[in-house]
Formats: C-alpha cells, sequence, structure tokens
C-alpha cells in the first residue's frame, strides 16, 4: 500500500499537538468544533484524557525525543489544568506552546504564565478590525479582552525581563476579512508580537486532496472543522496575496509568515503529515487532523513509542 511506504520513508515527526476537548467559549464563522455535532461525528464527547494520563503522555514524549508539543482545542484556557499540564511539560524538558482566542485569560493566569515561563509561544488568533473580528468570532467584545491580554502580557515580560512566552497573531483569511490583511498587519505592529501569520479557513484544494490521495492511498476524510462557505475565491485570494506581498515589502522587525497558497507557492502534497501527529481529548493518535478516521492507536491502550515506532521510522 502507498500509504505505509510513504510512512515508512518520509515520516520523521517532531511535534506533538495536543488536543484539549473541544469546548470553546466562542462561535467563530470559520469552525464547527464548538458544534455538538462535530463533537459527536468525531467520536470525541466523551472519555476524556486525564491529567495524568497526559502527565504521563508527556513524559513518554521526552524519553522519546520528541520536544515540541502543542496544546490546541477548542480554547485550552477553559481547561482547568492547562497550566499545570504547562508545567509537568517544563518539568519533562518538553517546549509546550499554545493557540487561544485570547478570552479566558485573565491577570492571575498571565502573571502564572510568565513568572514560570510555562510556554515558548502563546499563539493568539486575530482575524480583523473590532467590529470585523467580533463578527467572525461571534462575540461581542472578543477584540478588547484578547487585545488587552496580549497587552497584559507584554507589560509583564517587559517588567520582568522575561524572553517568553514569544507572542504570535495567526489571522485566519476568509471571504469576511481578506480586505483587512493590513489592518491586521497594523494591530500586530502595535502591538509589539513577535510574528504574524497568515491562513486560509480552508486551504483544501481539489489539487491537493488528489495528490495527497494518490500518493497516500487513501480518502481524505471530510470530517475536519474548517467551514468552506466562507472560501476565499480566486479573485479575492489574488488581492490577499497583492495585500500579504505589500506588508512584507515594508521594512520592520516583525517576522510575517503565510502559508503556501497566499505565497503563490505550489502545494504538491499537505506538509503537515510527516512533521507533526496529534493526540486527540479520547487519546487517539492521529498523523493528520484531516484523516480523522486513520486513528494508527491510542495511549490508553499503548504508549506513544510502541504507536509510533509500528507505524513511522524515526
Amino acid at each position: 500500500m502507498l500509504f505505509f511506504y510513504y510512512m515508512n520513508s518520509f515520516f520523521s515527526p517532531k511535534r506533538c499537538i495536543i488536543e484539549m476537548p473541544y469546548n470553546c467559549n466562542l462561535k467563530c464563522q470559520s469552525c464547527s468544533l464548538w458544534k455538538e455535532n462535530y463533537r459527536k461525528n468525531r467520536r470525541e464527547d466523551k472519555g476524556y484524557l486525564t491529567k495524568e494520563e497526559i502527565f504521563k503522555l508527556q513524559k513518554d514524549l521526552s524519553d522519546y525525543q520528541i520536544k515540541r508539543i502543542t496544546y490546541i482545542g477548542g480554547e485550552p484556557f477553559l481547561n482547568e489544568n492547562i497550566l499545570d499540564l504547562a508545567e509537568n511539560a517544563i518539568a519533562n524538558k518538553l517546549m509546550p506552546n499554545v493557540v487561544t482566542n485570547g478570552n479566558s485569560l485573565n491577570d492571575e493566569k498571565l502573571n502564572e504564565i510568565c513568572l514560570k515561563q510555562l510556554f515558548r509561544t502563546m499563539i493568539f488568533s486575530i482575524d480583523g478590525p473590532e467590529k470585523i473580528h467580533d463578527f467572525i468570532r461571534g462575540k461581542a467584545g472578543a477584540f478588547k479582552i484578547s487585545y488587552a491580554n496580549i497587552k497584559s502580557l507584554q507589560k509583564i515580560k517587559n517588567k520582568n525581563k522575561l524572553k517568553y512566552p514569544k507572542i504570535y497573531i495567526y489571522a485566519t483569511i476568509s471571504k469576511l476579512n481578506y480586505r483587512y490583511i493590513e489592518e491586521i498587519y497594523k494591530i500586530a505592529i502595535k502591538l509589539n508580537v513577535n510574528k504574524i501569520r497568515f491562513q486560509l479557513s480552508s486551504s483544501l484544494k481539489e489539487e491537493m486532496i488528489s495528490k495527497t490521495n494518490k500518493i497516500l492511498d487513501l480518502p481524505l476524510i471530510n470530517t475536519h472543522s474548517y467551514i468552506n462557505e466562507i472560501e476565499i475565491s480566486k479573485g479575492e485570494l489574488s488581492e490577499a496575496i497583492k495585500s500579504i506581498k505589500k506588508i512584507k515589502s515594508k521594512g520592520n522587525c516583525l517576522k510575517i509568515e503565510a502559508e503556501s497558497i497566499l505565497e503563490k507557492r505550489e502545494n504538491k502534497i499537505c506538509d503537515f503529515i510527516g512533521k507533526d501527529f496529534i493526540i486527540t481529548p479520547s487519546g487517539n493518535v492521529l498523523i493528520c487532523p484531516m484523516l480523522t478516521n486513520f486513528i494508527i492507536g491510542n495511549i490508553k491502550e499503548r504508549e506513544i513509542s510502541s504507536i509510533l515506532n509500528d507505524n513511522i521510522r524515526k
């Protein structure tokens, strides 16, 4: 089977993405994670990993020489154990990162995060100026809360002369906000973040799916969380590419990234596969967030080293 040849030939994962339960305090138009049906379709609405099981996973990851982990959700900061998990990760010599919408943070959490240096990076979602961001995120005031928390984070870092966490902004671009790329860039500059990245609400094009399916000899299971109804058109994509090119031409210290399709680079095959793997809230191990029905193991049943050794050559 072509899939297993590809696995044995090219897979060498460097990062583990640990999904928190799919609970969220926002209702983003670009995402269906917050919908109950999504969790049921994914069979991830019960049987969640305990804190102790994630502690064991993190020790096993360290023993396996995988050092980078990223917590995602849902919203990770809705999980009461998230800071304990990060502290345990550091104790196991891992480098934890987190993706957040910024709306479940407060000064107490931010102080603990900074003073204990719990995360290497904190990635905040900003999808436009205030009105656009709030519209996309489905909550009035979401922008102000996130903006204020980033400012507070910077203030604590500066006061204590701390290196971490690095602060990134990720902007999810769709037909709802492609006209506001330059404004998002200006927000990032004003907040003095370390990096901004632009990504599409859905970059799953037919050509990419076809090439990936051919190489892997597997169907791409379409149960991912992003909603294609707000997918950017070719004309809108062209405008977005011009905007990104324009801001990249400006000389400043802000690092700017964009996924390949937003820089007119060819997408030969999804570059997620081979670099990362995912642990779902119930402990399933995935090689790709789109191949949700292709489960290579469960950490409740076997150690992650055994699962990876059976499926992926280091």
